[in-house]
Protein backbone atom coordinates (compact mmCIF):
# COMPACT_ATOMS: atom_id res chain seq x y z
CA UNK A 1 0.00 0.00 0.00
CA UNK A 2 1.25 3.46 -0.80
CA UNK A 3 -0.04 6.84 -2.25
CA UNK A 4 1.02 10.64 -0.78
CA UNK A 5 2.83 11.24 1.82
CA UNK A 6 1.29 10.55 5.45
CA UNK A 7 3.93 11.86 7.34
CA UNK A 8 6.69 14.71 5.74
CA UNK A 9 9.38 15.36 7.93
CA UNK A 10 11.52 19.00 6.31
CA UNK A 11 15.20 19.22 7.29
CA UNK A 12 14.17 18.82 11.23
CA UNK A 13 16.73 20.09 13.71
CA UNK A 14 16.43 19.41 17.44
CA UNK A 15 18.93 21.15 19.53
CA UNK A 16 19.53 21.37 22.78
CA UNK A 17 21.29 23.86 24.93
CA UNK A 18 23.32 22.49 28.08
CA UNK A 19 24.29 24.95 31.03
CA UNK A 20 28.26 25.98 31.52
CA UNK A 21 30.16 26.61 34.38
CA UNK A 22 29.08 30.40 33.41
CA UNK A 23 25.92 31.83 31.56
CA UNK A 24 27.89 32.16 28.43
CA UNK A 25 29.59 28.63 28.71
CA UNK A 26 26.55 26.85 27.52
CA UNK A 27 26.67 24.67 24.68
CA UNK A 28 25.09 23.40 22.14
CA UNK A 29 23.97 19.58 21.59
CA UNK A 30 23.25 18.99 17.53
CA UNK A 31 20.84 15.88 18.24
CA UNK A 32 18.97 15.47 15.22
CA UNK A 33 20.77 18.12 12.36
CA UNK A 34 18.73 18.49 9.41
CA UNK A 35 17.04 14.99 8.91
CA UNK A 36 13.86 14.73 5.93
CA UNK A 37 11.78 11.63 5.48
CA UNK A 38 8.44 10.83 3.95
CA UNK A 39 6.31 8.16 5.26
CA UNK A 40 3.06 7.03 3.09
CA UNK A 41 0.12 4.81 4.28
CA UNK A 42 0.89 1.27 4.36
CA UNK A 43 4.45 1.46 4.66
CA UNK A 44 7.39 1.26 7.02
CA UNK A 45 10.10 2.85 7.59
CA UNK A 46 13.30 1.82 9.51
CA UNK A 47 15.07 3.88 11.40
CA UNK A 48 18.83 2.29 12.27
CA UNK A 49 21.96 3.39 14.15
CA UNK A 50 24.41 3.34 17.18
CA UNK A 51 22.94 4.76 20.39
CA UNK A 52 23.21 8.36 20.46
CA UNK A 53 22.79 9.28 16.92
CA UNK A 54 19.37 10.75 17.47
CA UNK A 55 16.43 8.23 16.19
CA UNK A 56 14.88 8.44 19.25
CA UNK A 57 14.91 12.40 19.75
CA UNK A 58 13.96 12.47 16.21
CA UNK A 59 10.92 9.97 16.62
CA UNK A 60 9.73 12.40 19.93
CA UNK A 61 9.91 15.46 17.83
CA UNK A 62 7.86 13.63 15.11
CA UNK A 63 5.31 12.97 18.25
CA UNK A 64 5.92 16.98 19.66
CA UNK A 65 7.25 15.72 22.61
CA UNK A 66 10.51 17.56 22.44
CA UNK A 67 10.13 20.88 20.12
CA UNK A 68 12.16 21.50 17.01
CA UNK A 69 15.17 23.97 16.31
CA UNK A 70 13.98 24.19 12.86
CA UNK A 71 12.40 22.59 9.92
CA UNK A 72 8.82 21.53 9.05
CA UNK A 73 6.73 18.51 10.20
CA UNK A 74 3.52 17.43 8.95
CA UNK A 75 1.05 14.91 9.29
CA UNK A 76 -1.82 14.20 6.48
CA UNK A 77 -0.82 17.10 4.95
CA UNK A 78 -0.83 19.37 8.37
CA UNK A 79 1.51 21.27 9.71
CA UNK A 80 1.74 20.00 13.28
CA UNK A 81 5.70 21.32 14.47
CA UNK A 82 4.25 24.76 15.45
CA UNK A 83 0.52 24.02 16.50
CA UNK A 84 -0.33 25.07 19.98
CA UNK A 85 -1.15 22.28 22.66
CA UNK A 86 -4.84 22.95 22.65
CA UNK A 87 -4.62 22.15 18.41
CA UNK A 88 -1.91 19.51 18.52
CA UNK A 89 -4.19 17.44 21.27
CA UNK A 90 -6.59 15.80 18.83
CA UNK A 91 -3.80 15.37 16.20
CA UNK A 92 -2.31 12.86 18.58
CA UNK A 93 -4.77 10.29 17.96
CA UNK A 94 -3.52 9.99 14.79
CA UNK A 95 0.02 9.05 16.14
CA UNK A 96 0.58 6.86 19.04
CA UNK A 97 3.93 5.28 20.17
CA UNK A 98 4.95 1.90 21.62
CA UNK A 99 7.97 2.16 23.74
CA UNK A 100 10.68 0.05 24.31
CA UNK A 101 10.81 -0.83 27.90
CA UNK A 102 7.16 -3.10 28.44
CA UNK A 103 7.62 -2.77 31.77
CA UNK A 104 8.32 0.82 32.56
CA UNK A 105 5.40 1.65 29.91
CA UNK A 106 2.45 0.34 32.02
CA UNK A 107 1.31 2.21 35.27
CA UNK A 108 1.36 -0.76 37.90
CA UNK A 109 -1.61 1.00 39.43
CA UNK A 110 -4.33 -0.27 36.59
CA UNK A 111 -5.53 -3.23 35.45
CA UNK A 112 -5.04 -4.18 31.90
CA UNK A 113 -8.63 -3.12 31.17
CA UNK A 114 -7.83 0.73 32.39
CA UNK A 115 -4.61 0.82 30.33
CA UNK A 116 -5.95 -0.07 26.83
CA UNK A 117 -9.21 2.05 27.63
CA UNK A 118 -7.22 5.44 28.55
CA UNK A 119 -7.00 6.63 25.53
CA UNK A 120 -10.53 5.96 25.02
CA UNK A 121 -11.62 8.34 28.18
CA UNK A 122 -8.91 11.00 26.42
CA UNK A 123 -10.36 11.06 22.75
CA UNK A 124 -14.00 9.73 22.89
CA UNK A 125 -15.13 11.04 25.93
CA UNK A 126 -18.66 10.56 25.00
CA UNK A 127 -18.22 6.50 25.02
CA UNK A 128 -19.92 4.83 27.60
CA UNK A 129 -18.41 2.17 30.01
CA UNK A 130 -20.12 -0.49 28.02
CA UNK A 131 -18.64 0.64 24.77
CA UNK A 132 -15.31 0.84 26.34
CA UNK A 133 -15.17 -1.89 27.25
CA UNK A 134 -16.30 -3.32 24.24
CA UNK A 135 -13.79 -1.58 22.16
CA UNK A 136 -11.12 -2.89 24.84
CA UNK A 137 -11.92 -6.62 24.52
CA UNK A 138 -12.00 -6.49 20.58
CA UNK A 139 -8.10 -4.68 20.80
CA UNK A 140 -6.92 -7.63 23.22
CA UNK A 141 -8.17 -10.21 20.97
CA UNK A 142 -6.41 -8.63 18.23
CA UNK A 143 -3.29 -8.55 19.58
CA UNK A 144 -3.53 -11.84 21.16
CA UNK A 145 -4.63 -11.38 24.53
CA UNK A 146 -7.82 -12.92 26.18
CA UNK A 147 -10.13 -11.19 27.59
CA UNK A 148 -10.29 -12.48 30.77
CA UNK A 149 -7.00 -10.06 31.38
CA UNK A 150 -9.17 -7.01 31.75
CA UNK A 151 -8.87 -6.95 35.33
CA UNK A 152 -5.23 -8.28 36.06
CA UNK A 153 -2.10 -6.32 36.58
CA UNK A 154 0.63 -5.45 34.13
CA UNK A 155 2.81 -7.80 37.16
CA UNK A 156 1.05 -10.49 36.22
CA UNK A 157 2.49 -10.67 32.74
CA UNK A 158 5.55 -11.84 30.73
CA UNK A 159 7.73 -9.22 28.72
CA UNK A 160 6.03 -9.78 25.33
CA UNK A 161 2.23 -9.93 26.84
CA UNK A 162 3.06 -6.60 28.67
CA UNK A 163 4.18 -5.10 24.85
CA UNK A 164 0.92 -6.38 23.72
CA UNK A 165 -0.93 -4.33 26.05
CA UNK A 166 0.99 -1.64 25.05
CA UNK A 167 0.53 -2.39 21.12
CA UNK A 168 -2.99 -2.48 22.26
CA UNK A 169 -3.29 0.85 24.45
CA UNK A 170 -1.54 2.73 21.34
CA UNK A 171 -3.57 1.06 18.65
CA UNK A 172 -7.29 1.52 20.61
CA UNK A 173 -8.15 4.94 18.81
CA UNK A 174 -7.10 3.57 15.44
CA UNK A 175 -4.37 5.95 14.80
CA UNK A 176 -2.50 6.72 11.09
CA UNK A 177 1.11 6.54 12.29
CA UNK A 178 2.79 4.20 14.97
CA UNK A 179 6.09 5.19 15.93
CA UNK A 180 8.21 1.71 17.28
CA UNK A 181 10.97 2.89 19.64
CA UNK A 182 13.21 -0.59 19.70
CA UNK A 183 10.04 -2.16 20.62
CA UNK A 184 11.37 -5.44 20.65
CA UNK A 185 15.20 -5.06 21.99
CA UNK A 186 13.85 -5.82 25.62
CA UNK A 187 12.15 -9.12 24.83
CA UNK A 188 13.71 -12.86 24.29
CA UNK A 189 14.41 -13.32 20.39
CA UNK A 190 11.65 -15.72 20.18
CA UNK A 191 9.64 -13.02 21.67
CA UNK A 192 10.69 -10.55 19.23
CA UNK A 193 9.58 -12.48 16.02
CA UNK A 194 6.28 -12.57 17.85
CA UNK A 195 5.68 -9.14 17.95
CA UNK A 196 6.98 -8.22 15.03
CA UNK A 197 4.90 -11.01 13.34
CA UNK A 198 2.36 -8.73 14.89
CA UNK A 199 2.82 -5.78 13.80
CA UNK A 200 3.08 -6.85 9.98
CA UNK A 201 -0.17 -8.38 10.42
CA UNK A 202 -1.96 -5.35 12.34
CA UNK A 203 -0.15 -2.93 9.94
CA UNK A 204 -1.87 -4.62 6.83
CA UNK A 205 -5.34 -4.97 8.84
CA UNK A 206 -5.07 -1.20 9.49
CA UNK A 207 -2.91 0.27 7.14
CA UNK A 208 -0.58 1.97 9.49
CA UNK A 209 2.30 3.77 8.86
CA UNK A 210 5.08 2.25 10.89
CA UNK A 211 8.27 4.41 12.11
CA UNK A 212 10.27 1.16 13.35
CA UNK A 213 13.39 2.71 15.02
CA UNK A 214 15.68 -0.70 16.17
CA UNK A 215 19.33 -2.00 16.71
CA UNK A 216 19.00 -5.00 15.05
CA UNK A 217 19.24 -4.93 11.57
CA UNK A 218 17.66 -8.47 11.34
CA UNK A 219 14.68 -7.43 12.72
CA UNK A 220 14.51 -4.08 10.75
CA UNK A 221 14.82 -5.88 7.77
CA UNK A 222 12.13 -8.21 8.39
CA UNK A 223 9.87 -5.56 9.43
CA UNK A 224 10.84 -2.71 6.63
CA UNK A 225 10.14 -1.49 3.41
CA UNK A 226 12.79 1.06 2.98
CA UNK A 227 15.43 1.53 5.85
CA UNK A 228 17.10 4.74 6.98
CA UNK A 229 20.68 4.81 8.35
CA UNK A 230 21.41 7.54 11.00
CA UNK A 231 25.32 8.97 12.62
CA UNK A 232 25.42 11.82 14.80
CA UNK A 233 22.34 13.35 14.42
CA UNK A 234 22.42 13.14 10.23
CA UNK A 235 21.02 10.45 7.25
CA UNK A 236 24.11 9.06 5.91
CA UNK A 237 21.71 6.79 3.37
CA UNK A 238 18.31 5.95 3.00
CA UNK A 239 17.17 3.28 0.35
CA UNK A 240 14.63 0.14 0.20
CA UNK A 241 15.71 -2.60 2.40
CA UNK A 242 17.22 -4.93 -0.84
CA UNK A 243 20.23 -2.73 -1.64
CA UNK A 244 20.61 -1.64 1.93
CA UNK A 245 21.13 -5.54 2.69
CA UNK A 246 22.56 -6.40 -0.44
CA UNK A 247 24.96 -3.40 -1.86
CA UNK A 248 25.08 -0.68 0.95
CA UNK A 249 27.24 2.36 -0.47
CA UNK A 250 28.07 4.15 2.68
CA UNK A 251 31.13 2.36 4.61
CA UNK A 252 28.71 3.25 8.24
CA UNK A 253 25.95 1.28 6.89
CA UNK A 254 28.15 -1.47 5.45
CA UNK A 255 30.22 -1.69 8.91
CA UNK A 256 26.55 -2.12 11.24
CA UNK A 257 25.77 -4.97 8.54
CA UNK A 258 29.15 -6.57 9.09
CA UNK A 259 28.42 -6.55 12.68
CA UNK A 260 25.59 -8.98 12.72
CA UNK A 261 26.13 -12.22 13.72
CA UNK A 262 26.20 -15.31 11.02
CA UNK A 263 23.54 -17.96 12.55
CA UNK A 264 26.00 -21.02 11.09
CA UNK A 265 28.66 -21.11 13.68
CA UNK A 266 31.17 -21.80 10.97
CA UNK A 267 30.48 -19.54 8.59
CA UNK A 268 30.41 -16.98 11.48
CA UNK A 269 34.35 -17.70 11.96
CA UNK A 270 35.75 -18.25 8.80
CA UNK A 271 33.94 -14.71 7.75
CA UNK A 272 36.26 -11.85 7.28
CA UNK A 273 34.67 -8.70 8.19
CA UNK A 274 36.03 -4.83 9.63
CA UNK A 275 34.74 -3.78 12.58
CA UNK A 276 34.38 -0.18 13.76
CA UNK A 277 37.14 1.52 15.78
CA UNK A 278 37.11 3.75 18.13
CA UNK A 279 33.37 5.28 19.91
CA UNK A 280 30.77 7.36 18.49
CA UNK A 281 32.31 11.45 18.32
CA UNK A 282 30.38 13.54 21.14
CA UNK A 283 27.33 14.97 19.54
CA UNK A 284 28.61 18.59 21.56
CA UNK A 285 31.82 18.85 19.69
CA UNK A 286 30.94 16.58 16.70
CA UNK A 287 33.91 16.30 14.22
CA UNK A 288 34.59 18.66 11.24
CA UNK A 289 33.40 17.65 7.39
CA UNK A 290 32.02 13.77 7.20
CA UNK A 291 30.97 13.01 10.96
CA UNK A 292 31.89 9.58 10.09
CA UNK A 293 35.69 10.47 8.97
CA UNK A 294 37.22 9.57 12.75
CA UNK A 295 36.13 5.97 12.12
CA UNK A 296 36.00 5.44 8.49
CA UNK A 297 38.59 3.04 6.84
CA UNK A 298 38.03 5.19 3.46
CA UNK A 299 38.62 8.57 4.71
CA UNK A 300 39.96 11.39 2.52
CA UNK A 301 41.47 14.65 3.23
CA UNK A 302 38.21 16.57 1.87
CA UNK A 303 36.65 14.20 4.22
CA UNK A 304 38.14 16.00 7.14
CA UNK A 305 37.49 19.18 5.72
CA UNK A 306 33.85 19.10 3.49
CA UNK A 307 30.32 17.62 4.56
CA UNK A 308 29.12 15.41 2.26
CA UNK A 309 25.20 16.29 1.03
CA UNK A 310 22.91 13.35 0.84
CA UNK A 311 21.96 13.31 -2.37
CA UNK A 312 19.95 10.73 -4.80
CA UNK A 313 22.71 8.35 -6.14
CA UNK A 314 20.36 6.03 -7.87
CA UNK A 315 16.10 6.14 -7.71
CA UNK A 316 14.75 6.04 -4.38
CA UNK A 317 18.64 5.49 -3.29
CA UNK A 318 20.43 8.46 -1.28
CA UNK A 319 23.58 8.72 -0.10
CA UNK A 320 26.18 11.29 2.07
CA UNK A 321 29.83 10.16 1.65
CA UNK A 322 32.93 11.40 -0.44
CA UNK A 323 33.86 8.14 -1.59
CA UNK A 324 31.37 5.46 -1.37
CA UNK A 325 31.46 1.90 -1.60
CA UNK A 326 30.90 0.04 -5.21
CA UNK A 327 30.49 -3.58 -4.05
CA UNK A 328 29.61 -5.31 -1.21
Amino acid sequence: MSGPPLLEVEKVEVHFRLPGALPWQSRRLRAVDGVSLSLAKGRTLGIVGESGCGKSTLARAILGLVPITSGKIRLMGRRIDRCPPNTLRPLRRHMQVVFQDPFAALDPRMTVGEIVAEPLRVFEPSLDRRGRQARVRRMLDRVGLASSHLNRYPHEFSGGQCQRIGIARALIVEPALLVCDEPVSALDVSVQAQIVNLLQDLQQEMGLALLFIAHDLAVVRQVSHEIMVMYLGRVVERAPRAPIYTAPRHPYTRALLEAVPLPDPERERARKRTLLQGDLPSPLEPPTGCAFHTRCPRAEERCRTNRPRLIQQKPRHWLACHSPLETF
